[in-house]
This record gives structure tokens, C-alpha cells and sequence, in this order.
């Protein structure tokens, strides 16, 4: 259970997710303005869904609260019957639980955008869909999740033409279904920098001392020889990198050399996720080798800058 569970932090098929050492309290709800919107985020702080999340938090200079779920028992969100994170408890003048990080996303920005509808109301037009996977496994989907819920003069302020919302939604898409999935076969790429990675996560995480030796040693074993599973399974290279590199170098292509970001001068929603999900490898190996190897160095800085000077 202790391997399943810290494989289960650290994405497993999805991603590399790392805890932190505590609760933290980064954005503190009682910062807010009374009647304002409080939000209290359940994450694994280097989660690609949950960095998603506090990308477009920070940089819409949300306040909010974060709840550090452990990855083995995960008693934080035992008040949910929804049992993945992130998972963002949201109060704007009612109590409100919302989950999936685009679902999570596409919610809170037309929240901001328009103030014709409830939260409430707004986190209504996304309900969930059940499906079975080929596994046979049920699973909940929301299949309307990129999509922001606007009229027309609000879609027309946001969207000037219709390119710019399809472009958006189809690499908000991309990252969810394709980027996210090169970043465990990358990270636990050879023994070295598997166990390299879980280090991070025992150092870092909410774990017993003989919990994280078991942890480190034994999860870098089982998920070396996972993400080789991984690898087959999304039809990656031997060399995963290259699935990496060409990767990030199709997106920089996409945001082109006319434009700082994909959103123009400032970053839209499919920024916001790419780099939410990239800025998880911050500090291990893969993440120097795709600064080193691809043209992805200056969006990435300037996503940086900008998250650092509108954050709260």
C-alpha cells in the first residue's frame, strides 16, 4: 500500500507529484476581502494537475489556502467521496466542492469573467459523465471541461475571433492528454534518476522515517519498471526524451515568434496549463536536459516572470 500510495503521489501514468513537508498555508484565505471568494485547494504539491491549478491561481492573484493530502492515506480529503486531487473547496457565499483541475479551472475563470451566474450555478454546467475504460474500470469524465461559460458579448471580449478560443481549448486538451503523460517515463527514465525523484518526494513529503526509506528505495524500484510500462503504453521512444523534446518544441512552434505567449502579451489558459505541468521537473534531470535541449527556455522564463509579478 505504502509503494501504491507514493506511486500514486508521484503520477504514476500522469505525472510527477512530490509532497510537501506540511500543511501549508502559501495564500491564506483570511487575506481575502469579507464576501470575496475563498478558496482552500487539497493538492500533492508537484502533481502536474495541481501545479495546473496554483499556475492560474497565481497568476489571477487568487489568495487561497493549500491543504497538503497524503499520498498513502490521504485522511485530508476523507470528507469526499471524490478521491483524487486536486480538489478545490470554494466559498462564495455558499460552501462548494469543486473537482478536476480544467473542470476546476474553466469554473473559477468564468466566475471572474461574469458575475451573471452563481458559482454554484456555474459549476453546473460541467457535470460529470461516467464511463467505463477498456480496463473495465469506471471512471467520471467532463466532457464540456475547456470550455468557458459565457454569453456572447463576454465570449466576443475574451475570444476577439473564434480561432483564439479553439486554439486555446485544443492545447489546454494537449497538455491534459499528451504532455502530462511524458513526464513519468522521463523522470524515472533509468534507475539513477528514479531514485533521484522519490529522494525528492521522502524529503520533501509527509512521511514516517522508516515509511520514506521503504518509500525511496523500494517505489524508485517498482516505478522504474513502470514507466517502462508507461513507455509501451503511450507509444513512446527508447529514448523518451526525444518524446519529451518534440513535445515542448511543438509547443513553442504553436505560440510562435510573433507572440510572447500563446494568449498575445499575456498568458492564456493553455499557457497556464502547459507550464503548470512542466514546472513539476523543476530540479531533476529531465527538467535541465529539456532546458538544454529544446527552444522552450524563454516562454518558460517568461511565464515565470509574469506568474511572479501578478501572484499575491
Amino acid at each position: 500500500r505504502l509503494v501504491l500510495g507514493a506511486a500514486f503521489a508521484l503520477g504514476g501514468g500522469a505525472g510527477l507529484c512530490l509532497a510537501a513537508r506540511q500543511r501549508l498555508r502559501e495564500h491564506s484565505a483570511a487575506e481575502l476581502p469579507a464576501g470575496s471568494l475563498q478558496l482552500t485547494l487539497y493538492q500533492y504539491k508537484t502533481c502536474p494537475f495541481c501545479s495546473k491549478v496554483r499556475a492560474f491561481l497565481d497568476y489571477h492573484g487568487l489568495p487561497y489556502e493549500i491543504v497538503e493530502v497524503n499520498p498513502i492515506m490521504r485522511r485530508e480529503i476523507k470528507f469526499s467521496s471524490y478521491r483524487k486531487v486536486p480538489i478545490l473547496l470554494a466559498n462564495a457565499g455558499s460552501p462548494l466542492q469543486l473537482n478536476d483541475s480544467s473542470v476546476i479551472i474553466s469554473a473559477i475563470k468564468t466566475y471572474l469573467i461574469s458575475r451573471r451566474n452563481s458559482l454554484e450555478e456555474i459549476v453546473s454546467f460541467y457535470p460529470p459523465v461516467k464511463t467505463i475504460t477498456e480496463q473495465g474500470k469506471e471512471v467520471f469524465e467532463y466532457e464540456n471541461k475547456y470550455w468557458l461559460m459565457l454569453d456572447e458579448k463576454e465570449t466576443k471580449k475574451v475570444y476577439p475571433v473564434k480561432e483564439v478560443r479553439v486554439e486555446e481549448m485544443k492545447w489546454r486538451k494537449w497538455a491534459d492528454d499528451w504532455l502530462v503523460h511524458l513526464i513519468s517515463p522521463n523522470v524515472y527514465r533509468t534507475p539513477k534518476e528514479a531514485l533521484a525523484s522519490f529522494d525528492y518526494i521522502v524529503r520533501e513529503g509527509k512521511f514516517g522515517t522508516l515509511e520514506g526509506l521503504f518509500a525511496k528505495y523500494v517505489g524508485a524500484v517498482a516505478m522504474f519498471f513502470v514507466s517502462k510500462r508507461l513507455k509501451k503504453r503511450h507509444q513512446l521512444r527508447d529514448d523518451v526524451r526525444e518524446d519529451l523534446y518534440e513535445a515542448v518544441n511543438e509547443w513553442v512552434k504553436a505560440v510562435g515568434k510573433n507572440r510572447l505567449f500563446m494568449g498575445g502579451n499575456q498568458p492564456n489558459l493553455a499557457d497556464l496549463a502547459v507550464y503548470g505541468v512542466l514546472r513539476v521537473m523543476e530540479g531533476l534531470e529531465a527538467f535541465d536536459d529539456m532546458m538544454v535541449h529544446t527552444n522552450i527556455q524563454p516562454w518558460y522564463q517568461r511565464m515565470e516572470g509574469v506568474i511572479q509579478n501578478t501572484g499575491v
